[in-house]
């Protein structure tokens, strides 16, 4: 039973990685096939603007005529509950000295990313590289904890 235990343990940041991800595409991509916006029109007319505004404020992105700020709470959920395992496990993994690794905190600043940083750029690229940098460090984590 420890051996089962060991490989649930070694894989669980792995797995929610993945996890996050599909339930993130799904998501995004459910909310802009039920939620299309005319882009033309939601510029040049204002009360079209102030609906589509009204619509999406539940949905994946808050539009204040552009796409830069993550407010869907899923999302967030899924993203803050991903950093927090990551220094879960960070924490338990710095007790061993044979298998101490940097690699959760590489998947931390990747879930944490999106969150953190607004500029102009479109959230979803955020999204994108927040999740490369999780998948990958989070992968290199598993050979790194093989001893765990």
């Amino acid at each position: 039973m420890p051996k089962r235990l060991s490989k649930f343990k070694k894989w669980i940041l792995f797995d929610y990685a993945l996890l996050s991800l599909f339930v993130s595409g799904v998501y995004i991509a459910f909310n802009h096939e039920f939620f299309k916006v005319n882009w033309k029109r939601y510029y040049n007319n204002i009360t079209y603007e102030e609906k589509v505004d009204k619509i999406l404020k539940h949905g994946v992105f808050w539009i204040p005529g552009n796409l830069h700020s993550l407010t869907a709470p899923l999302l967030i959920a899924l993203l803050l509950g991903g950093a927090l395992l990551s220094l879960i496990i960070f924490a338990l993994v710095w007790k061993n000295y044979l298998v101490r690794t940097w690699l959760p905190l590489f998947s931390f600043m990747g879930f944490i990313l999106p969150l953190l940083i607004r500029y102009d750029e479109n959230i979803l690229k955020l999204l994108v590289i927040g999740y490369f940098l999780v998948i990958l460090s989070s992968s290199f984590s598993v050979a790194a904890l093989r001893q765990w």
